[in-house]
């Protein structure tokens, strides 16, 4: 089944497979928005992509930080390690590179043969691809896999912190989290951050809750009371989640630009907290709404929908498609050639991995 074909099958939960498949649908649904074009006629979801690539963060925290815990008696081996950074390689790099390499081959072919730079999904150089490739570069969408890439190299160091201070119990754990919260924003103050900034550290408050939230799963999912208390807290989440759309908040109080929320990463990571562990512990609405399969479907192909969707997007922008037509031309092309990288890029490179003593690519 296509939404369990990459999944960790131990770890795998399906209401947050379904989790990143609606973040997909929100980063599609805000930028189509953004060009006025409308699935539903005026129904505006301006403004709402940030949501759902701070939800993409605060899923890659959880989960990540959840197969650390299992894991916690070798997180620092070389073993553990080398199995770590071939994943999120693999995960990443194919597909990436694949992207890059369409901008750069469809850039040089529109000057040779038209005359103009019209690369797609932006105009690329060989000095820009390696920029691209280093992660110190970004043009468009892929500003958000620098900041995933780079904060690989500190989840381990932060997870460790967690488990050690997990075995002086929750509250000082809680504290732990307070306390980086604060360092983070004495570091880079989110009012501060810039526009789809590829720097770490602004964002840092949505990994850090991540890591915190899957500690604090683990240290509570026993508890009877605690599914029920989740289900009130996924309702609060998903209101807060609501009424931070631009179009809504907008209606309750005074009209706000599109960007208005974009800088509220503590709130965000508060309010799809919420969200996700209703999703994980208490089987309602939420959950079962999540764990839908189509939803499910998106999930897995939400990484190539993310990079190809603004593809698809210049075309109907290109053949100046009606508001609705290319709302949903967009949407259903996206799904086509998101299945097409998933099925012969991701899903086979997800598979590699670096086999034993002489580090030669093997199927896992």
């Amino acid at each position: 089944m296509i939404h369990r074909a990459i999944s960790n099958k131990l770890l795998q939960i399906d209401a947050l497979d379904g989790l990143r498949g609606l973040a997909a649908l929100i980063v599609v649904f805000s930028h189509t928005s953004n060009f006025n074009m409308f699935f539903v006629p005026s129904l505006n979801f301006r403004g709402i992509g940030k949501s759902g690539v701070f939800l993409f963060f605060l899923l890659s925290s959880f989960l990540l930080t959840r197969q650390i815990i299992t894991t916690s008696n070798k997180i620092f081996t070389l073993e553990f390690m080398l199995n770590y950074w071939q994943r999120r390689f693999f995960r990443i790099y194919p597909l990436y590179t694949f992207y890059l390499l369409l901008a750069l081959v469809t850039t040089w072919a529109s000057v040779k043969y038209y005359g103009i730079s019209y690369g797609q999904p932006f105009n690329l150089d060989l000095h820009g691809l390696f920029n691209e490739l280093i992660l110190t570069e970004s043009r468009g969408i892929e500003w958000s896999i620098a900041v995933e890439f780079k904060f690989y190299f500190v989840l381990p160091f932060l997870a460790g912190i967690f488990l050690v201070i997990k075995k002086k119990g929750l509250i000082a754990c809680s504290a732990v989290y307070i306390c980086l919260i604060l360092l983070s924003q004495w570091i880079s103050p989110q009012s501060e951050s810039l526009l789809n900034d590829t720097r770490l550290t602004p964002y840092l408050p949505i990994f850090i809750t991540g890591v915190f939230v899957a500690f604090l799963q683990e240290a509570l999912q026993d508890k009877e009371w605690f599914p029920t208390f989740c289900q009130y807290l996924g309702y609060i989440g998903l209101a807060v989640v609501i009424i931070m759309t631009p179009t809504v908040y907008s209606l309750i109080t005074s009209p706000v630009k599109g960007d208005y929320f974009h800088r509220d990463f503590i709130l965000y990571a508060a309010a799809w907290s919420l969200v996700m562990l209703a999703s994980v512990n208490h089987d309602g609405l939420i959950k079962k709404a999540l764990s839908a399969k189509p939803l499910r479907t998106l999930g897995a192909l939400s990484f190539s929908i993310y990079l190809l969707h603004p593809i698809f997007l210049a075309a109907a922008l290109y053949y100046n498609m009606s508001s609705f037509t290319g709302a949903w031309f967009v949407l259903l092309t996206s799904l086509a050639a998101a299945y097409l990288t998933f099925r012969f890029i991701e899903q086979p490179t997800s598979r590699l991995k670096f086999s034993g003593d002489n580090r030669k690519l093997a199927r896992s």
